[in-house]
């Protein structure tokens, strides 16, 4: 199925060319899933990795989404990092200074003083709350999500375990 013309180059865009192999469509994926500046940003950051003479594979370029949105669950402070961070090293390649990416260190400095930089504008007694990234199991989460239904008075219906 013909989407289009690419916007740099003229080519034909085809999805079916997108997703013809499993990487592909699971970045399509992972990116449809995202919002507008999210996924903009994350393609701008990808680019820092693809290397000078050839195209990044999209087996890479999942993982290097899957590391980045494992990064933080606060997805607007790593739009903004990531953001930021394309801006400072498109800034250092047009001097001159910088090179490919190779892994996620810059990254995490700029998300971190991001990340501080937004608990320390949270007013005292705020009732923002944040959390680490934490596992919880499928009867957990069945048990809080009932416990709120019954606070808002919603109704809970029971589904037979299979």
């Amino acid at each position: 199925m013909k989407l289009g013309r690419c916007p740099v180059c003229h080519s034909n865009l085809h999805l079916d060319q997108l997703v013809a192999d499993e990487a592909g469509r699971q970045l399509l994926g992972q990116f449809a899933r995202m919002n507008y500046k999210l996924g903009g940003n994350m393609v701008a950051y990808l680019a820092l990795f693809r290397p000078t003479k050839q195209d990044l594979s999209n087996t890479k370029a999942l993982t290097l989404v899957q590391e980045t949105l494992a990064l933080t669950t606060n997805l607007n402070a790593l739009a903004e990092a990531l953001e930021q961070t394309v801006a400072s090293l498109q800034q250092s390649r047009i001097n001159g200074t910088g090179k490919q990416l190779t892994n996620h260190n810059y990254l995490r400095k700029v998300l971190t003083a991001r990340l501080g930089q937004i608990a320390a504008e949270t007013p005292v007694g705020s009732t923002i709350e944040y959390k680490a990234q934490s596992q919880t199991n499928p009867d957990e989460d069945r048990r809080l999500f009932e416990e709120r239904m019954r606070q808002l008075g919603g109704r809970v219906i029971e589904v037979p375990n299979e």
